[in-house]
């Protein structure tokens, strides 16, 4: 590889096909991720708020031949660099994803499919007669049968009984699980399995478009994806190679996990983004995990409850407001206040969402004790929650009966 000192993140202006086999070593590369043009035919653009940029690159061809011949060039050249434990991410979507599957047969063997990633996620509406996209493939080949591969084990579904996880099972003489049993006709119990296998399918939410992740660039990937490729591929210290780097997802998820990264890019744009980025990146934490959205939409059972009790719409990626409830007067925003805030913090939080949604009411439920003055504007209802209020009922119970135990 061709590392300028020891800095283990580089991002070069380059076209890949041409750099890479001068610069790059055979043999020398654990992963290869290639998230090149999807075969769109169009040019793809977005509009950086911040720098006032539109970032844009083409993704139109003369022919699906000319493109998928441009894609071959590539992989062919990559092949000769990975290493034999290596693996190779090509991702793509419905665009051309039948054709690049045939493709990286040609290239690595069929015999040398590894898996097909789903990576899923929620979109937004749009007017098409069909149904709608969301998701894209990311086809993992290797270069031979001995490639590294980290297992990565994951909850059990909630669905799942105990006795599958807490007692041991065997095939009998026909091949049929069965529960396991001692000499004295008892299931053996086992220590609690550690989880079951990663899927193929991953649920991994878009960037949020106000997210600090977010850089404009149009075909951004958001860094928990990358970094989840790297962890099922790579151990500290291994050489990851980018041929499309585009906006550097996937070299700040290497830099992240102490990789050695290379990202080539032919547009200046891209390039100067990435080394922006290099400087001072974000990564936003999704709780989305595996169809996980319960945690993503970041409302307890007590607030869903009360949201969906009343007709309201809840309200996602809002730090002031957890529902909206829709009258013939106007709307009424609703927001409950969390373990660690205060009244006055709510308070705050509200005022400043309801800049953006005019509101004839805002209403807080209060969950706890916070601030010793609470001073209320005229604008804000207070409502106490139903645990909040029992709570208050409880305690004075309670310490009577430990006082009273005591004195006894």
């Amino acid at each position: 590889m061709n590392m300028k000192g020891n800095d283990p993140l580089q991002f070069i202006c380059a076209k890949a096909e041409e750099y890479i086999p001068v610069y790059v070593k055979d043999d020398s590369v654990q992963l290869i991720y290639l998230d090149p043009p999807f075969f769109k035919q169009n040019i793809l653009k977005m509009y950086n708020k911040d720098t006032k940029n539109m970032y844009s690159f083409s993704d139109k061809w003369k022919s699906l031949d000319i493109y998928l011949e441009f894609i071959e060039d590539i992989l062919v050249k990559c092949k000769s660099k990975l290493l034999n434990s290596g693996l190779i991410f090509l991702h793509c979507d419905s665009s051309a994803n039948h054709h690049l599957r045939l493709l990286m047969d040609k290239v690595f063997g069929e015999k040398y499919f590894v898996n097909e990633i789903i990576w899923s996620y929620k979109r937004w509406s749009n007017s098409a007669l069909r149904l709608l996209e969301s998701h894209q493939n990311i086809l993992i080949y290797s270069k031979t049968g001995k490639y590294k591969f980290n297992r990565v084990l994951t909850g059990y579904s909630p669905t799942t009984n105990i006795d599958q996880i807490l007692q041991a099972r065997e095939r009998d003489k026909n091949g049929i699980v069965k529960y396991k049993k001692d000499d004295n006709d008892l299931i053996v119990s086992i220590k609690e399995k550690k989880g079951v296998p990663l899927r193929d399918v991953w649920e991994i939410p878009f960037l949020n478009p106000k997210a600090k992740e977010r850089v404009g660039y149009p075909t951004q990937k958001p860094i928990e994806l990358m970094s989840r490729i790297i962890k099922i591929s790579c151990d500290e210290g291994d050489f990851i190679l980018d041929p499309f780097c585009g906006s550097g997802s996937m070299g700040i998820a290497a830099y992240t996990g102490n990789c050695i990264y290379l990202g080539i890019d032919n547009n200046d744009d891209a390039i100067r983004i990435c080394n922006k980025r290099k400087r001072n990146y974000h990564i936003s934490q999704s709780a989305v995990k595996d169809g996980n959205y319960y945690n993503f939409l970041n409302l307890e059972n007590e607030i869903k409850s009360f949201i969906s009790s009343i007709n309201a719409i809840p309200v996602e990626r809002n730090k002031g407001l957890d529902g909206i409830y829709s009258s013939a007067e106007g709307f009424v925003g609703i927001r409950f206040q969390r373990s660690n805030e205060s009244v006055a913090e709510v308070i705050a939080l509200i005022n400043k969402a309801a800049k953006e949604k005019p509101l004839i009411k805002k209403i807080i439920i209060k969950t706890h004790d916070s601030d010793l003055f609470e001073i209320i504007p005229n604008d804000i209802f207070i409502l106490e929650s139903l645990s909040y209020s029992l709570n208050k009922i409880i305690e004075p119970i309670d310490n009577k009966t430990v006082i009273g135990v005591c004195q006894g």
